[in-house]
């Protein structure tokens, strides 16, 4: 089995909040705002244990208004949401099961946060390098990025599915951070091109035979 990796879903990949943190607060108008010294500032509560998280359970990666954001990894889509935290979301579960290390084998629901709009549809098959949405700071977001999270994931005999960790603190959701192997999505969409030409081009010569 396959170790799990991830694809860089933006290009470039630069990360300003990493998993566990918890260095944010929320005002009574909804706006994140900065602790200060480690602590909210009077009038402002704790961002993610007002969510009922220990800490943040994802990386924020930053981007620009409208920027492209590419698959992670080939799957299907089993959510395309809005909610009042994350705002707009997508959540896709990948086709196989993983080789986690010492967490097991597990498919994995990646998800998407904080978008402008989708480029997909529940129940779309995915692949790498595709276009599936673009960012914004929809929900609880202090500026514009992508909230990316992963959570090890297994399907009950009726087709739902649990998240395998649920009572971690994070919503089931684990550090994707040693899953990157530091390869842009978007640049493999071109792979993924140029072999169908071959393809063709292969089958094409054959007929002529």
């Amino acid at each position: 089995m396959k170790k799990f990796e991830l694809f860089y879903p933006l290009k470039n990949y630069w990360r300003n909040q990493t998993f566990g943190e918890a260095t944010q607060c929320l005002d009574s108008a909804g706006k994140v705002v900065p602790k200060i010294d480690g602590v909210c500032p009077i009038g402002t509560k704790d961002l993610y244990a007002s969510m009922g998280l220990l800490g943040h359970n994802g990386e924020d990666l930053m981007a620009i208004d409208g920027q492209k954001v590419y698959c992670a990894q080939d799957g299907v889509v089993v959510e395309v949401q809005t909610e009042p935290e994350r705002g707009l979301g997508i959540g896709i579960i990948s086709n196989d099961h993983w080789d986690l290390g010492e967490l097991g084998a597990h498919q994995i629901k990646m998800r998407y946060w904080h978008l402008k709009g989708f480029n997909c549809k529940m129940g779309d098959s995915v692949k790498v390098g595709q276009v599936i949405g673009y960012a914004d700071n929809t929900g609880y977001s202090s500026g514009t990025h992508l909230h990316f999270e992963i959570k090890p994931v297994e399907y009950n005999p009726d087709g739902s599915y649990i998240n395998v960790f649920q009572s971690n603190g994070m919503f089931g959701a684990i550090d994707p951070q040693s899953y990157w192997n530091k390869v842009y999505s978007q640049d493999i969409w071109f792979f993924y091109k140029l072999i169908e030409i071959l393809k063709i081009t292969i089958n094409f010569f054959k007929l002529k035979k």
